[in-house]
């Protein structure tokens, strides 16, 4: 017999490929072609390889080139360069149903630096003039921070956001710091945010500074002859140099900076993050929480982590929830699960990374 079960075999009148898959007698075999299987006589089939040989190009064509191929393209031309826009802030709103209609809940804050410098910052709310919330941390280049949440009932008391920006490397030409205040009008905000909804946008942005400004040159001091009558000697002129602005910056550093190293489980309850937590409102508790852990996320990723665990409590699951909103929109995460551990219960959430 000339074919046996299992062998390959083609059709002659179509030019497909099947299998031989039973033998009927010495002239005819039951062959199996997309899944269809038929009997056929030994005339009807053949061995397909000669076939694959002769409809193979043993040269194979040259591309066609078209006019203007042969020209190498320089690649470095078209790299795409980060531009210097400023510092924004955004304010996301999140809604919820009132009834039939969706009213704002609260307003999430992220900051945006958008220039080439990686500063520190201090950061303040204050609510009906007393500070609700403050906030020392770092902000890369081309990169946003979380800052806190504002319930929308805090609209009727007078919020105000105070920044200051420091240098993280400082430059001779550029300012050793900068100050903007950043006030909520009530109206405007919720005239602002109807038109987001009726755009059908996420986020309003706010610029608190469009280029980090240029050092201010110091006065030039008067001749003495001016500034003095004769045979008493000028008063010294006070300028704000670097000795004053290094006590400034102190002053406004409560405490001394202190490096971070990356840590594979980060416990995120209040009372091991703060020592002075009593008091404090639940939305500033939560702030402190959620910038810890983004900066222990960002220290974890830049040492090319394999995994973290975030210990979170139970608790209502506002900490929980947040921490996995955060998690879903960083690409380098690759999976997070909060499920039960002999250790921390359903309390801590593992973080694998890619």
């Amino acid at each position: 017999m000339k074919y046996q079960t299992g062998d390959r075999i083609l059709l002659l009148s179509s030019k497909e490929e099947g299998t031989v898959v039973d033998i009927i007698n010495d002239n005819m075999v039951m062959i199996e072609v997309k899944g269809t299987s038929f009997p056929v006589y030994l005339d009807q089939i053949d061995f397909p390889y000669f076939h694959r040989f002769t409809q193979q190009k043993l040269v194979k064509e040259k591309p066609r080139q078209i006019p203007g191929d042969e020209i190498k393209v320089d690649r470095k031309k078209y790299e795409v360069f980060k531009t210097d826009k400023g510092m924004f802030m955004s304010v996301l709103p999140v809604y919820q149903m009132d009834g039939y209609d969706e009213t704002v809940k609260l307003m999430k804050f992220h900051l945006f630096n958008d220039t080439p410098h990686a500063m520190r910052f201090y950061f303040q709310i204050w609510l009906n003039n007393q500070m609700d919330l403050e906030i020392k941390n770092e902000i890369q280049p081309y990169n946003h921070f979380y800052l806190a949440d504002l319930i929308f009932e805090s609209l009727n008391d007078n919020p105000r956001f105070e920044f200051t920006f420091f240098l993280k490397e400082p430059q001779p030409k550029l300012a050793p710091s900068v100050k903007k205040t950043w006030k909520i009008k009530p109206k405007q905000m919720f005239m602002q945010l109807q038109e987001l909804r009726s755009k059908e946008e996420a986020t309003l942005t706010y610029p608190l500074f469009e280029k980090y400004p240029e050092k201010e040159a110091e006065p030039t001091p008067p001749p003495a002859s001016a500034s003095a009558p004769a045979g008493k000697k000028a008063a010294p002129i006070k300028t704000v140099g670097s000795g004053n602005f290094a006590s400034l910056l102190s002053k406004i550093q409560l405490q001394p900076e202190t490096s971070l190293e990356p840590k594979h489980e980060v416990d995120l309850h209040i009372e091991v993050l703060e020592k002075n937590w009593k008091g404090l409102s639940n939305i500033a508790i939560l702030a402190i929480q959620l910038n810890a852990f983004q900066r222990y996320l960002e220290l974890a990723i830049s040492h090319h982590q394999h995994s973290m665990i975030v210990i979170h409590g139970v608790g209502k699951g506002k900490l929980r929830d947040e921490i996995h909103n955060i998690l879903k929109q960083t690409p380098e995460v690759n999976t997070f699960v909060n499920q039960y551990h002999g250790k921390y219960g359903y309390g801590a959430t593992e973080i694998t990374f890619k």
